[in-house]
């Protein structure tokens, strides 16, 4: 089934995503996109031929007309503006900030309108590996703990909520060295532009105040580096992703670009493997 969609942020993600719609690995029609910048909505719209072209909106609330899936790819605080009103909207909506489902009362009002609506609001797996296996197990009531370990180079974590406020500079370090140590809801707002994974694996598991996540910044590291744990009477799953970042932008990784390219495909694909 082909199906329009509209985008907000024309940023590393968002130029990738809007990349695969533009060379046919998403079969559908990217119809409407909006960025803050209009250079970078102008550059998203030049990489279509002019027959294929999306059109560029000024307006967050524009975005939804006409069209069945909203993705955001614009960071933790556009979710509160862009989610809620496209779900009222009649859209489904596509969520790469998930950091942003931290926020309880945010989380509440999404799913509300989404149920209210009957509408889908979809979270990929982005940059880390094993939720299918961490929510089976979650869904059987054997999960009992499930821990997040994500290291980075210290470049890719500069700018960082929680290493501002605590007056930490991570350029300083020799060693690899742990900056945070919390559960997901912590993380995912001292760090919004890094750990967004924190949440996908928290809702997907026993819950963001259960999940515990660890950051390290650490020189020697070239990678993003993502290690899940998670334990129960089910036994153990252990997995480990090193991401390579994106060469325009270290604090993300490129499998979370491809994450969501895959989910966007696989919803109009005829066979889907995992969820």
């Amino acid at each position: 089934m082909t199906f329009t969609v509209g985008l907000i942020g024309c940023g590393t993600i968002g130029q990738e995503i809007a990349r695969a719609f533009a060379n046919g690995t998403i079969d559908a029609d990217l119809a409407r996109i909006y960025d803050r910048n209009p250079e970078k909505r102008q550059a998203v719209v030049d990489s279509f031929e002019k027959r294929d072209q999306p059109t560029a909106v000024d307006e967050i609330t524009v975005l939804s007309r006409d069209v069945n899936l909203v993705v955001e790819a614009a960071g933790q605080s556009a979710v509160a503006d862009v989610t809620v009103p496209s779900l009222e909207a009649g859209c489904d909506v596509l969520l790469l900030s998930a950091g942003a489902l931290a926020d309880a009362d945010l989380r509440r009002q999404i799913l509300r309108a989404a149920d209210e609506q009957d509408r889908i609001v979809h979270v990929p797996s982005g940059a880390i590996a094993g939720l299918d296996a961490v929510k089976a197990a979650s869904l059987t009531g054997d999960l009992e703990a499930v821990s997040l370990t994500t290291t980075k180079n210290p470049a890719g974590l500069e700018g960082a909520p929680y290493l501002l406020e605590n007056d930490i500079d991570v350029q300083d370090f020799e060693t690899a060295t742990t900056v945070f140590e919390g559960p997901a809801t912590e993380a995912a707002s001292a760090f919004p532009s890094n750990i967004n994974v924190a949440m996908a694996l928290s809702l997907a598991g026993i819950g963001p105040d259960e999940t515990t996540v660890q950051i390290v910044a650490d020189p020697a590291e070239e990678n993003n580096v993502h290690q899940i744990e998670a334990t129960g009477e089910m036994g153990s799953i252990e997995t480990t992703v090193r991401n390579v970042p994106s060469p325009t932008n270290p604090k993300t990784s490129y499998l979370a670009a491809i994450s969501a390219i895959e989910k966007l495909r696989g919803l109009s694909a005829t066979l889907r493997v995992g969820t």
